[in-house]
């Protein structure tokens, strides 16, 4: 086996959910979905934190124990910010790899870990249309199910009931979405603070290699498997394409290469040219679509150039190529490779 050491795994993924992801500050009774502006028109998009949160919960179900906060209040019980309890950030066990994997923020002590985790949020490959729709009240006033009707003043109803009482008008939109998660594997597991000091990269100290491991296990499961939880519906947001793999600098190297035509193609041409790009090694890289998805070449038309990319199961290919990262002995990940019987 060759073994080829490496800084990260990088996943940029096409998902697909019949609802928006993320709804913005609403307004009386309208609530628009969050929406960023590009050169022709808007997207629906995520925030990071929306995603931090759906993947703190998973984890914690997954049996990963949440730091301790400390709440900032002033005189009057004002909560002013919140940020982890000192010691939480400091374990170098399972109780402190929240605070690693994430990051943290202490103000008053100007501590602060940048998250290995680096993400590019969830966003719509389509612009989005302007479609509403109207919430109302009707199952409340429907006279088959026999309720009760009182007035404020807990009182018998004796007025005619209205036919539906509308509540809220809200933005509606199903799409793919394509979003970006780059982990950066040299500081995953890794202690930056002790004794409310930072350390030297050479005086780190390192989590345990069986915890680091299990660290990225469940991260990665977290994303295959993860979910989102909105306006009472919750979507698995399976990977219906995965670009990326396992390099050693930690680039995002397929970010902005997923794009889909008006009849939802999934175009791979900016895939193979990242590929030959910055010459990806096949063995450290995933390019697989779903069967799912319809695709297509629009310029590339070699043969060589469109085996890159293969017909498959992402979520199968993310596990196989977590099979083939380990870490040795002085704390490095690498990435093993079957060698070439040929050479």
């Amino acid at each position: 086996m060759n073994k080829t050491v490496i800084s990260c795994i990088t996943l940029t993924i096409l998902t697909n959910s019949p609802v928006a992801l993320s709804n913005d500050q609403g307004f009386g009774n309208y609530t628009p979905i969050k929406k960023c502006f590009m050169g022709d028109g808007q997207y629906a998009v995520t925030s990071v934190g929306t995603i931090t949160y759906e993947m703190r919960r998973a984890l914690h179900k997954k049996g990963w124990n949440l730091s301790g906060i400390v709440l900032n209040a002033d005189k009057k019980n004002k909560v002013k910010n919140m940020y982890p309890k000192e010691e939480y950030i400091e374990m170098v066990d399972e109780n402190g790899l929240e605070n690693d994997i994430f990051g943290f923020l202490i103000p008053d002590k100007q501590l602060n870990k940048t998250s290995p985790l680096r993400i590019i949020p969830f966003k719509s490959v389509h612009t989005f249309k302007n479609d509403t729709q109207l919430i109302t009240n009707k199952g409340f006033l429907d006279k088959d199910l026999e309720r009760k009707y009182f007035g404020k003043d807990g009182k018998k109803y004796e007025k005619e009931l209205p036919q539906t009482q509308a509540l809220a008008n809200e933005e509606i939109f199903g799409d793919y979405y394509v979003y970006t998660i780059t982990i950066e594997l040299d500081r995953l597991g890794v202690l930056e603070v002790k004794d409310g000091k930072y350390l030297a990269p050479n005086e780190r100290i390192y989590m345990d290699k069986n915890i680091r491991k299990k660290a990225l296990k469940d991260i990665l499961d977290v994303i295959c498997n993860f979910t989102r939880t909105i306006k009472h519906q919750t979507v698995l947001l399976k990977p219906l394409a995965v670009f990326g793999g396992a390099f050693e600098s930690v680039i995002p190297y397929f970010w902005n290469d997923v794009d889909m035509d008006r009849d939802n193609n999934l175009i791979l041409d900016n895939v193979v040219e990242t590929i030959n790009s910055y010459d990806l090694k096949k063995e450290n890289t995933i390019a697989v679509y779903s069967n799912r998805v319809k695709t297509k070449f629009v310029e590339i038309v070699s043969k060589e150039d469109k085996e890159l990319i293969s017909k498959g199961y992402p979520v199968k290919e993310i596990n196989n190529l977590l099979k083939k990262i380990d870490i040795d002995e002085n704390n490095k990940w690498y990435l093993t490779e079957k060698e070439d019987k040929n050479e």
